[in-house]
């Protein structure tokens, strides 16, 4: 078997990412997966393992905890999802992508597997994401991986993941997103992360809304779990529902001393001690709490043996990369890409747009998958100069004519153009663009991958660099 048979293979099974909406009962979703695992020896449980649900910010935190760890000579996994460019992405050890070779070779294996449970007609089938979350597995433990940082893919409580035993649960920051599968509160979506809480465990959490956080805390009382809440140094927005006894305090909180077009420097004041001047890579507020969010969830694995120390913590959160998140491809006029794809994430976004960089008008691309509450994420934009509306190449993906239907209901003083494709999206951008404006690609990481193709072809290294094979 080689990589492209392989993947074809991956693909046969019915991927929710790429295609419709998620119909399959989920009952069965975790005794399917450990199942499969089963047969293929349980290899998850061979590593320790950091296990992140969130509705944002799960891929940078895992990111920067992989960083830190990797950084003290830990030989770490790391599983993430979804992949820009190629499905290699998603099952990194050491920082390096897993081979074309290496999943040829795993992948009759699983195959194997997966026939004899088939074979059996014991469960419904496997969906893509099960089968690629089997062979994350299965290769961290070949590569003799000692800690693996494993990001959920949705929800938690019945997301495949969550068949791993993790040293510390984390649950990054929790807003609206998949409310057909989650539920239409802050307190379901919540309940739902919450799942990832182990008996006895330790869940990090750096959720704000106190609606969200009094869900995870319940579900931490019946589990008999340890919470620790992280937030901002300056305010609480649950500090009423800490003084009334519902929720512990905040025990990590961060300091933003600056900000800049290339980076951040913070504070952050822990239980024990501060750490002074930390400098992460990753732009925007936002980014500075995941990074305490990975510090707080570094300190429980330091405290469970998996061992660093200040000068790989300072190290580690310096030179993390993670892709698509306020990532500059070009400057006159100044142009990023970023994979926000919520109300919440987009308005972060725009905040810090304002916050980090000057401009005279401002141009997003906008490309929205139609089962996001994309009426929100137009409001949203309200107060740009221009939206160019088009769609990535996804099945999923609203075109640009619907776009501009919802930009003159939810944006209507906003310049609105459409165009067919993200390519022809940008070359637009640039065309109407002055030296002084600022064009953000955005709406889905469907099309920030797109846009960060574009921004290769167009001379941009970093964004060539990371590009390492283009699968869809």
């Amino acid at each position: 078997m080689n990589y492209q048979e392989a993947l074809a293979y991956i693909y046969s099974f019915t991927d929710y990412e790429r295609g419709d909406k998620y119909t399959r009962d989920r009952a069965e979703n975790l005794r399917r997966e450990e199942a499969l695992l089963e047969l293929l020896g349980n290899p998850h449980l061979q590593y320790t393992n950091t296990l992140i649900a969130g509705t944002k910010g799960k891929g940078s935190t895992a990111a920067s905890i992989e960083s830190v760890l990797r950084t003290a000579g830990i030989h770490t996994g790391l599983y993430t999802q979804p992949d820009l460019h190629t499905f290699r992405e998603r099952s990194r050890v050491n920082g390096q992508l897993i081979s074309e070779e290496e999943v040829a070779e795993i992948v009759p294996v699983l195959q194997k597997a997966v026939a004899q449970l088939q074979a059996n007609d014991q469960f419904e089938p496997f969906i893509t994401y099960e089968i690629g979350t089997a062979l994350a597995f299965l290769y961290f433990y070949r590569q003799h991986v000692q800690h693996a940082v494993v990001e959920v893919g949705l929800g938690g409580r019945l997301d495949a993941t969550n068949v791993t035993q993790p040293l510390v649960s984390v649950i990054t920051s929790i807003s609206y997103d998949h409310m057909s599968i989650l539920g239409d509160t802050l307190a379901k979506i919540a309940t739902e992360k919450a799942g990832i809480i182990k008996p006895d465990g330790i869940v990090v959490t750096s959720a704000q809304a106190p609606e969200a956080l009094l869900a995870i805390a319940h579900i931490a009382q019946l589990r008999r779990a340890q919470m620790i809440r992280v937030g901002s140094f300056e305010h609480d927005p649950a500090q009423s529902e800490v003084d009334a006894g519902q929720l512990p305090p905040l025990r990590y909180r961060y300091q933003i001393l600056a900000q800049g077009e290339k980076g951040q420097r913070f504070t952050v004041h822990t239980p024990e001690r501060v750490y002074a001047d930390l400098q992460t890579p990753l732009l925007g507020a936002h980014q500075v709490e995941n990074a305490t969010v990975a510090l707080a969830a570094l300190e429980v694995l330091a405290s469970k043996g998996i061992v660093w120390d200040e000068d790989a913590l300072r190290r580690g959160l310096a030179a993390v990369h993670w892709p698509a998140r306020l990532q500059v491809v070009g400057h006159e006029p100044t142009t990023i890409v970023d994979g926000a794809h919520n109300n919440d994430s987009m308005q972060k976004l725009l905040t810090s747009i304002r916050t980090l960089f000057t401009f005279q008008r401002l141009i997003v691309v906008l490309g929205v998958n139609k089962d996001k509450d994309v009426s929100h994420i137009i409001a949203s934009l309200q107060d740009v100069d221009v939206v160019i509306a088009t769609s990535a190449n996804n099945p999923r993906a609203a075109t640009g004519a619907e776009l501009k239907e919802l930009c003159a209901q939810y944006a209507p003083g906003v310049q609105v153009y459409t165009a067919n494709n993200s390519q022809q999206a940008l070359d637009l951008a640039l065309q109407i663009a002055d030296k002084q404006d600022l064009v953000c690609a955005s709406g889905s990481l469907y099309l920030a991958a797109e846009a960060l193709r574009w921004a290769a072809a167009h001379g941009d290294s970093t964004a060539a660099s990371e590009i390492e094979g283009i699968d869809h």
